[in-house]
């Protein structure tokens, strides 16, 4: 009786109701199954089935009549293999044979009985009698079957990116996603999942693991995306990645890798062919540009109106080249960090006028007014004047051409201790908001105002991005549909003072 009462106790709900159970057991056991007994297992939601050394039912509780679709006047007192005559044909049914002829308890946790559903079957058979006890598992059955095809699905589409994803939790734990599809979360105790975690220190380089975690803090904290590139060398060369990072949860971050090997070799390639290309025709476009100025100036004799004409559409076009091959030259520059500054401290208000006025009968052809409001108080910076002017005027020029007609276009400056600010406003549509994150990229154009023709390589953003961090600036704007503002925020300096950070 022990035996049996130490396998049915896990039933009970606590250690007072399975005490009274082993009471009255005890009291009744040479009855077995007394009335008290049944009042029991009548609360069970499990279906009970009981059997004598025969096979004869001798008790069901309601779940089993459930189960079986027989009432108890239909099954109390029959042979079990008599009236389920299917049961010897299935698995169970040969287990429960073979475990009422050993006196051995066994259990199937998943069986299917047609018509019924998936259930958990337990046997516990004793010297005169077999106490069958079934829990319907169907729905937690299916609920199974469905969470493991999604994950054998996820793992497919998991398995065919090529990209690695890792959860990162903010102690530097890792997890690979893609080898572990079902991972659930880092307070996960299931021994079977089998997880197994790593460091971030075996997935990044380890000049790299300070920048790394600072970023983690960011994306977890503030809930930022970030991109870091790095390199990894090994026995197969130098070997470049990209990691892209996203918040995933309250304390940990998403990690995606990326192999971009092949595409900076891609990227040096082309460099590498823009700046021969760009070489090879600067020189004769400066001979051809130099021979149209020749025959327009009559060096060759006289010309007629009508070749005059033809000539000036040549040598703008010429210039429009020899624009776009400077622009080619100076992102290779800045990309090889061979393009040479000339720095020194200058008065800002100087280098402004004179990129306002050269750039105000351009803005005539537009019939665009440049508004320069110089009255400021006078700032020094310490920046390369050409290159200065360069970004001034390319963003002045942006302005205009997106500026409707017989309005104007704002120049003015702000100033604070250390920094100095000049703000270019337009009066445009705006700048498209899905376009907005690509602004400066290489050749990366908007849309043209509806009215004007603006042309353009769509170098000029980039290049004066890269011109002014190199002056240690910042460059960016704000935009919506009554007009845009470009910034270009540069330290403060004082006069014939070399900043920090600067060669003298």
């Amino acid at each position: 009786m022990n035996e049996f009462l130490e396998k049915i106790k896990s039933f009970f709900k606590d250690e007072e109701s399975f005490f009274d159970a082993k009471q009255l057991l005890g009291q009744n056991w040479h009855n077995f199954v007394p009335q008290y007994f049944d009042k029991i297992l009548e609360t069970r939601t499990n279906s009970v089935f009981v059997l004598d050394r025969e096979g004869n039912y001798t008790y069901v509780n309601a779940k089993a009549e459930e189960m079986a679709g027989k009432s108890a006047e239909e099954m109390l007192g029959q042979n079990i293999w008599n009236l389920f005559p299917v049961l010897k044909t299935l698995e169970f049914g040969t287990h429960l044979m073979e475990a009422i002829e050993e006196k051995k308890t066994f259990r199937s946790e998943e069986t299917y009985f047609d018509g019924m559903g998936w259930y958990d079957m337990q046997v516990f058979p004793q010297e005169n009698f077999t106490i069958i006890i079934a829990t319907e598992v169907t729905h937690a059955k299916n609920a199974k079957d469905e969470f493991s095809q999604i994950i054998t699905k996820n793992k497919t589409i998991l398995n065919a990116l090529p990209d690695s994803l890792y959860g990162i939790h903010r102690n530097g734990k890792t997890i690979n996603h893609k080898e572990f599809p079902h991972f659930t979360g880092w307070d996960c105790k299931n021994k079977e999942t089998n997880l197994r975690y790593s460091d971030i220190s075996e997935i990044f380089p380890e000049n790299k693991l300070v920048e790394i975690r600072s970023i983690l803090e960011q994306v977890i904290d503030l809930g930022e995306t970030k991109t870091v590139e790095y390199s990894i060398h090994d026995s197969d060369g130098e070997k470049c990645f990209e990691a892209r990072f996203t918040k995933a949860g309250d304390v940990d971050a998403l990690a995606i890798i990326r192999n971009i090997t092949e595409r900076k070799k891609a990227e040096a390639l082309k460099n590498e062919f823009i700046s021969l290309v760009s070489h090879e025709l600067r020189t004769p476009l400066t001979s051809i540009k130099g021979s149209i100025d020749l025959l327009l100036a009559g060096v060759a004799g006289e010309v007629s109106n009508q070749t005059k004409s033809l000539l000036n559409i040549c040598r703008k076009n010429t210039q429009r080249l020899v624009r776009f091959v400077t622009d080619l030259l100076d992102i290779e520059a800045l990309d090889s960090g061979n393009i040479n500054f000339k720095f020194r401290t200058y008065s800002l208000k100087e280098i402004l006028q004179t990129s306002v006025d050269g750039m105000r009968t351009f803005a005539e052809q537009y019939h665009v007014l440049l508004n320069f409001d110089s009255n400021f108080p006078q700032t020094t910076v310490y920046v390369d004047e050409d290159r200065l002017n360069h970004c001034i005027t390319n963003l002045i020029s942006n302005a205009v051409k997106y500026t409707p007609k017989f309005s104007e276009v704002s120049i003015s400056v702000h100033s604070d201790d250390t920094k100095v600010k000049i703000l270019i406003k337009d009066n445009g549509p705006g700048i498209d908001p899905n376009f907005a994150p690509r602004l400066f990229h290489r050749f990366a154009q908007g849309a043209p105002p509806k009215d004007k023709l603006v042309g353009g390589s769509g170098l000029g953003l980039s290049i004066t991005k890269g011109f002014v961090e190199a002056m240690k600036g910042t460059i960016y704007f704000l935009s919506d549909d009554t007009g845009t503002v470009f910034t270009i925020e540069l330290p403060i300096v004082k006069p014939g003072q070399i900043p920090a950070g600067f060669d003298q």
